[in-house]
This record gives C-alpha cells, structure tokens and sequence, in this order.
C-alpha cells in the first residue's frame, strides 16, 4: 500500500513519528508492528487498519511450520534469499519510478 500510494519508507517513517532505519526493520518484518503503530500506518495511508494489518508472525515460527513439511534447509535459505532479494528490487525499481 506505501508503494502504491508512492511513499518512500523516510517519508512514512516521518509522518507515523519514527526513523527510517526503524520502519524499514518493521516493513520487512524483522521487528514487530505494534498496534498503535498499524493504526498510525493506516490513517497516513487513508485506509482501515484491516485492509492492511497483518499479524505478526516470527519468523522462528514460519521455519517451525516448514520444519513440519520435511522441507530442506537449503530450500528454506534460498526462500529466505529470494525475499530479500525481491524486496530490495522493489524498493529499487520505487526509486526508478520517482
């Protein structure tokens, strides 16, 4: 939603009171989104918070449920691989855009 609205993560980050550095780490899921903060996200972007509230969910926790599957290791490095490529591509294809 920040991407189809055309907000950078600064212009986010300032907007909903914090850095860019600390909003990137909750974007991408390493640290946690508090609900005040989903709230705040929400009213910059203009829409209810169910539209884009997602629950937080470790990623200790996603690896347990792949673990279940029988699923290889390297398979799960290269998926955890392909997401961070994938992100930074988008960010940088955001950037072209602009």
């Amino acid at each position: 939603m920040r991407l189809k609205r055309q907000l950078s993560q600064e212009e986010i980050a300032d907007l909903i009171g914090m850095t860019q550095s600390t909003y990137s780490r909750k974007e991408k899921g390493v640290t946690n989104i508090t609900m005040q903060e989903w709230i705040k996200i929400a009213k910059v972007l203009a829409v209810e918070k169910d539209e884009i509230y997602q629950a937080s969910i470790s990623k200790k926790d996603i690896f347990k449920v792949f673990e279940n599957l029988n699923i290889p290791p390297e398979f799960l490095e290269k998926i955890n691989f392909l997401q961070k490529e994938n992100f930074e591509l988008q960010e940088k294809l955001r950037i072209l855009q602009k």
